[in-house]
């Protein structure tokens, strides 16, 4: 018989009881919180000092050093989505210590095998208010009575005796920084408590009562040893916690958990804000809504910027803090908000694709795997700056930051990833064979052009591109400028599946260029390539990740910081970059990733694995009728989407 019971660190979702899960602990001796008899943590901590330090040793304990300052700096808990706790202005205008007492939820399994009964919490909280006279007593009630999904012990009783009561759902390690001694009964924020220094005073048997860092009300002469702070720590968290990454399957440490937890709290964080969502088309709105949900913010979504005027005068109402609210948009798209970054006084967030978009396109209703979310404009509007754009000019990237952009630049070629990532992989050059249309045979110095083409309304030559805005115009100036070189272009993905306009008069490829290519992925394009001219393509920032010569005839976000030779100049672009502090800034700082099945927030890295690890790629040389099931199956998936 095997005993299974969540860790200690659950998760980051809004639904406690998610069936998304970072780690479990496996018993087969009993449950941890079970004080009627010893299990694996219990008998783990009764070993003799030299048993227990053989895996307790000097590096086990920088070890758990570093883990435990990540988790309290960050105020990592069980169920992470939650708010910090702000203390009351009352709390600060007197100099009364703060005693707090943890109520938990009626006759759950922890209070009953902890040796807990309802006398044994009312004599809690009389003892409190009993031994600290003089100091402010509240009680914290469980979140999931906060929900009302159960019922608690103390909160009438406390309100009879007086007694505040903290009713919200908030992070518990952030509340216990704030007060000076805790009552619990066997509840995991009195261990909480003790990791912050707190004083505790136990009425209940949990698994940190007995080895001598706690007030003991009730005895368990089964424990026999002294245990530090930290040794408990290490015995439960990491010892005899197990942990796996949701998204991947794969087994993790302690400390990967809590990165990853670090994480989704740093994105939380960037969402901490009542956003209004104008414009967004419905198939995205779920996805939308996972990539800026956050527990201290909101999400509600307008089918333009003209139903602002409904929305309780959101736009001219001056009581709404600028720091509280937000409209939300997806790229240029919405008229009634023109290309300004404020709309009365609230600012305009722009949401547009991240440059590694995921597997599929986007007019095919490909969920999006990266967004970026712009206060100030977007990376490809070069009207004006954006906030890619100022990291760029200010960002200073330490070591490690270029040690992992090097990463992350290797993943991405032994991959031959792209945006998109649809076409054939493991093509023939497809330079091969060719001859310069004005040569009589190939030389050893015709270089190879590939001349990028992109969909013609886009927005990144709408707002990117002054003399050449057309493929035809590139394909000119190209040619003109180079009349020896080998030319081949690739036509824009979307505009070979029919999705979008692009395309270029057959007069024109036939005179000026050697070959069109629509089968090959862009990486392998450019892998055999010696030159790319585009006017704002991403895959010219694909083609300087591999060392390429790349030639812009717009101002994409890439060129300007002395990487490329720019027929356009963007005078604000001031700070000559290398190419690694390039990837940092533009695929690390500024993009956010999502897992889309388990919807979590994931590294630039752990997306780059994914697509990397599939076993085909998308293609986008399908039939008609494939495309449009397709789509119509994307859709349905956008619409129904619950992670």
């Amino acid at each position: 018989l095997w005993y299974l019971e969540d860790g200690f660190i659950r998760s980051s979702s809004e639904r406690p009881h998610s069936r998304l899960t970072y780690s479990m602990i496996v018993d087969d001796t009993s449950v941890y919180y079970d004080a009627t008899k010893p299990c694996l943590l219990e008998n783990f901590l009764n070993l003799d000092d030299h048993k227990f330090e053989q895996s307790f040793d000097g590096q086990m304990q920088s070890y758990i050093d570093v883990c435990l300052s990540k988790l309290l700096s960050h105020n990592i808990t069980k169920y992470n989505y939650c708010r910090d706790f702000q203390a009351p202005a009352e709390w600060a205008d007197d100099t009364k210590p703060v005693v707090l007492v943890v109520d938990q939820t009626f006759d759950d399994a922890s209070v009953r095998y902890g040796c807990m009964k309802k006398e044994d919490f009312i004599d809690m909280l009389d003892s409190a208010v009993a031994e600290n006279p003089e100091a402010r007593v509240v009680l914290k009630t469980h979140p999931d009575v906060v929900a009302g999904r159960k019922k608690g012990y103390l909160t009438e009783y406390a309100r009879r005796l007086g007694v505040e009561v903290i009713a919200l759902n908030v992070n518990s390690i952030s509340l216990l920084k704030t007060v000076d001694r805790v009552y619990a009964g066997t509840s995991q924020m009195g261990f909480e408590a003790l990791l912050c220094g707190k004083a505790v005073s136990l009425f209940g048997l949990p698994f940190y009562a007995g080895w001598g860092q706690t007030d003991d009300r009730k005895k368990i002469p089964r424990r026999k040893q002294t245990r530090t702070v930290k040794q408990i720590f290490f015995a439960a968290y990491d010892w005899y916690t197990r942990y796996c990454n949701p998204v991947t399957g794969e087994r993790w440490s302690l400390e990967q958990c809590i990165d990853h937890v670090i994480l989704q709290k740093r994105e939380f964080s960037r969402n901490a804000r009542d956003f209004i969502a104008v414009g967004i088309t419905p198939w995205k709105r779920k996805y939308v809504r996972q990539y800026l949900r956050s527990p201290e913010g909101s999400l509600t979504f307008r089918g333009s910027a003209a139903d602002l005027s409904n929305a309780s005068q959101a736009v001219s109402s001056d009581t709404i803090a600028e720091q509280d609210r937000a409209i939300v948009t997806w790229g240029y798209k919405e008229p009634d908000l023109g290309t300004s970054n404020r709309l009365g006084n609230l600012p305009v967030y722009r949401m547009e694709d991240g440059f590694i978009r995921g597997s599929g396109l986007g007019s095919d209703f490909s969920a999006p795997q990266s967004l970026v979310v712009d206060p100030q404009g977007l990376y490809f509007n070069a009207l004006n700056n954006s906030e890619l754009e100022d990291i760029l000019n200010s960002w200073d990237c330490s070591l490690q930051d270029i040690q992992r952009a090097v990463r992350i630049k290797d993943l991405i070629i032994s991959g031959g990833l792209s945006k998109y990532n649809v076409g054939s992989k493991n093509t023939q050059s497809p330079f091969a064979g060719l001859v310069n249309k004005t040569s009589h045979g190939i030389s050893e110095k015709q270089r190879r052009l590939l001349v990028v083409g992109q969909v013609e309304n886009d927005a990144s030559i709408r707002f990117g591109c002054k003399d050449i805005a057309s493929n035809a115009d590139l394909i000119k100036a190209v040619r003109s400028a180079n009349p020896d070189a080998i030319v081949v272009y690739k036509p824009h993905p979307d505009v070979v599946a029919g999705n979008r306009p692009g395309s270029v008069a057959a007069e024109v490829l036939n005179t000026q260029v050697d070959r069109v290519c629509t089968d090959a992925d862009i990486a392998t394009c450019i892998e055999y390539c010696d030159e790319l001219h585009t006017m704002s393509s991403l895959s010219g920032f694909e083609a300087l990740l591999r060392n390429k010569a790349v030639s812009t005839y717009g101002a994409p976000f890439y060129s300007g910081w002395g990487l490329t030779r720019d027929y356009q100049h963007i005078s604000r672009r001031k700070r000559a970059r290398t190419i690694d502090e390039l990837v940092f800034c533009a695929l690390v700082v500024y993009p956010r990733y999502l897992d889309i099945a388990t919807g979590e927030f994931i590294t630039p890295e752990d997306l780059v694995i994914s697509i990397s690890g599939m076993s085909h790629m998308n293609k986008n040389n399908i039939t008609w009728p494939e495309r449009q099931l397709l789509k119509v199956k994307n859709v349905y998936r956008g619409l129904s989407y619950a992670p």
